[in-house]
């Protein structure tokens, strides 16, 4: 589907009612699950890999519930990206351990964030750039067209983007020196040269250093945001939690098994609402690909 195909189809789902929205991805995620479809087989695989002493009838169902939970993330990130913000505002939003963001705003010395792709990634950029000048760093995607679009979506989020370039990493640290919140998603797998492998749910898994190096420069405070969807439209908890400072270890074999512990802790919340259809351990610690 091209760029302009998307958007399209993104408009469209922003005009139903958040419950329909979420309905229909839903029966999307349904539909890739009784299809067999390639998301289905990925999650699965990664499942097993993550938890090993799962029973496949128990793995089978906790599939199915998270393709439906990503159907519902695809469908609703469309809804937030082109209705108003204070449509979105308007729901529902718990926020627990807001407590910790203000005190790291206070401090005044930038706030590195981190946002696992768990619940509504999209989201976070919203609730955060409410309180304070949110910069994120993002990979354009392979698509044509489709890097300008998340772009545009997440301006209207009140987010401001920074690329994984030189000059993109130079504009994240300007924006920590200025006392403001630099976001990741840190659960992406880097290319081999700017990662390394570290468990994650005792798996070997690449894992970026970019994070680790950066918060490492100075004693920024480092805090996970993770945004929970609540059933039936109910609107959503944002979870707010202190990271462990050793992600910001110069020894990098430290800092990246910190940052997987974390994020292992942050899926505990919700587990079923994260990405379990990435390819997260495509790459072997042998140079080898994993067959999915």
């Amino acid at each position: 589907m091209s760029a302009q195909a998307i958007n399209t189809a993104t408009l469209a789902l922003s005009r139903l009612p958040l419950r329909a929205n979420q309905a229909l991805g839903a029966c999307l995620g349904h539909v890739a699950w009784l299809c067999k479809s390639k998301q289905r087989r990925t999650t699965e695989v990664n499942l097993r890999l993550c938890y090993p002493g799962m029973p496949d009838d128990e793995i089978r169902l906790f599939s199915r519930r998270s393709l439906v939970e990503t159907g519902k993330q695809l469908t609703e990130s469309a809804w937030i990206w082109n209705r108003p913000v204070e449509d979105t505002l308007s729901k529902p939003i718990k926020v627990k351990g807001q407590e910790l963001l203000d005190q790291a705003i206070k401090a005044g010395k930038g706030v590195v964030m981190i946002s696992p792709h768990l619940g509504n990634w999209e989201l976070c950029i919203l609730l955060l750039s409410q309180q304070h000048p949110f910069t994120y760093f993002y990979r354009n995607p392979r698509q044509a067209g489709m890097g300008d679009l998340l772009v545009k979506w997440r301006t209207h989020l009140g987010g401001k983007p920074a690329a994984l370039t030189a000059s993109g990493i130079r504009q994240g640290l300007r924006v920590l020196k200025k006392g403001e919140i630099l976001g990741f998603l840190p659960d992406q797998e880097p290319d081999a040269d700017n990662g390394i492998f570290a468990p994650f749910f005792n798996e070997p898994a690449l894992t970026m250093t970019l994070l680790s190096k950066v918060a490492s420069k100075s004693d920024y405070p480092i805090l996970f945001c993770v945004a929970e969807r609540r059933p039936k439209a109910r609107g959503w908890t944002l979870h707010i939690r202190q990271a462990d400072p050793q992600i910001a270890s110069k020894n990098l074999v430290e800092a990246t098994t910190a940052l997987n512990h974390g994020i292992e802790d942050c899926i505990g919340l919700c587990p079923e609402q994260y990405l379990w259809d990435y390819k997260r351990f495509s790459t072997r610690a042998d140079g080898s690909r994993r067959q999915y």
